[in-house]
């Protein structure tokens, strides 16, 4: 088993609670920093809907963070199908002026 692999226990602070969790060790740095993505959504909703129920605002963070992922997501593979595109009319063109 590599280090990486190893599991790792470990506690988050999400909006005050702790959640312990026991994850891959290589995957430590990516929990905590989604604790904080969440934590610094969470306060920002908090203040735009001051006075609503946890629930609500908790649905708002959800929906904020896999936007940003799904939209993250999609401009990644666009971008790449881009560079595809552009190295496959590179390959022609450099067939076409070869038979030339």
């Amino acid at each position: 088993m590599h280090m990486e692999d190893r599991e790792l226990g470990i506690n988050l602070i999400i909006d005050g609670t702790s959640y312990p969790l026991t994850i891959k060790a290589s995957e430590e740095p990516y929990y905590r920093q989604a604790a904080r993505l969440v934590n610094n959504t969470l306060s920002l909703y908090k203040e735009l809907f001051m006075g609503e129920g946890g629930v609500r605002v908790m649905t708002m963070v959800a929906l904020d963070i896999a936007f940003k992922s799904v939209k993250e997501a999609n401009e990644a593979g666009s971008a790449e199908v881009m560079q595809r595109i552009n190295e496959l009319t590179r390959l022609i063109g450099n067939t076409l002026d070869n038979k030339e």
